[in-house]
């Protein structure tokens, strides 16, 4: 017990030596009264907290990683909703919360949502949201920003950006106007081109979308499949799951991140019912 509790106080003060800064300076002392006319700002980049950890579960690497970068060499990753006594007792939903799980189980990310109780009572799961994703290191990691949009005929297509701190946009999912299948294309942040373009099963409406409980997305660019993505019942913890299969080895972190931004915004539209 001892020697456990002597570990724990090991690691907490390794993360207090990581969090505290190297560079000491003495106070400045003023003479005279002194207005402040704009917050202070670090001249460089502050570097992120190193993970507590060697490696990330399911991972090829061997470096510590933190942020969105968790998401390299992942064969898969899967979403999991946490839900809330409220919804079940009350008519009003509250705001959602998923663990992002690797395939041996482990936590990746927490995310939550930021929205206003207005607009989930209006608007049901259409809402415009914040997702706000943190890492192990508690530090936010990746940010999905979706706004108010109807539709992808008559009115503005739904669209989610995918943002990065401090305030960088990494890409967005734009909705096709298609008759036939849902259809969604993943666009880079920089060049605002295309780079994956992911399908629905097809002949599940006509307009207003209703596919099944449990279906099938695939994604690919340039005719090859990148990877996929399903929404299943999980038997063993009493609950749907949304499984992101990345099929290309090959995927960066950013292209797994994006896809990721994808994922959320289909749990929206067609499993938030």
């Amino acid at each position: 017990m001892l020697q456990n509790d002597a570990v724990r106080n090991l690691q907490y003060d390794s993360e207090i030596r990581v969090a505290q800064t190297s560079t000491a300076s003495e106070p400045r002392v003023y003479d005279s009264q002194i207005t402040i006319t704009a917050q202070p700002r670090p001249t460089t980049e502050t570097p992120r907290i190193p993970l507590p950890i060697s490696t990330v579960a399911g991972s090829g690497t061997f470096i510590p990683l933190a942020g969105y970068h968790c998401l390299a060499d992942l064969p898969s990753v899967h979403i999991e909703q946490t839900f809330e006594l409220n919804d079940a007792l009350t008519a009003v939903s509250s705001e959602n919360r998923y663990v992002i799980r690797s395939p041996l189980g482990d936590a990746i990310f927490a995310a939550s949502e930021s929205s206003t109780e207005n607009h989930r009572m209006v608007w049901g799961a259409a809402r415009p949201f914040q997702m706000h994703l943190l890492d192990k290191t508690h530090q936010e990691a990746l940010v999905f920003r979706k706004k108010l949009a109807l539709g992808a005929m008559c009115c503005a297509p739904k669209t989610l950006e995918i943002w990065i701190p401090p305030g960088n946009v990494l890409g967005r999912v734009v909705q096709s106007p298609t008759f036939t299948q849902p259809v969604f294309f993943i666009e880079d942040g920089n060049t605002g081109q295309p780079t994956f373009c992911v399908e629905g099963p097809k002949n599940s409406g006509f307009c207003c979308f209703c596919p099944p409980k449990e279906c099938y997305f695939k994604i690919h660019s340039g005719g090859d499949l990148r990877a996929s993505l399903d929404h299943k019942w999980l038997a063993s913890k009493s609950q749907y799951t949304t499984n992101i299969y990345f099929s290309d080895i090959s995927l960066t972190a950013k292209d797994r991140a994006l896809i990721l931004g994808a994922a959320f915004l289909l749990e929206y539209m067609f499993f938030q019912k």
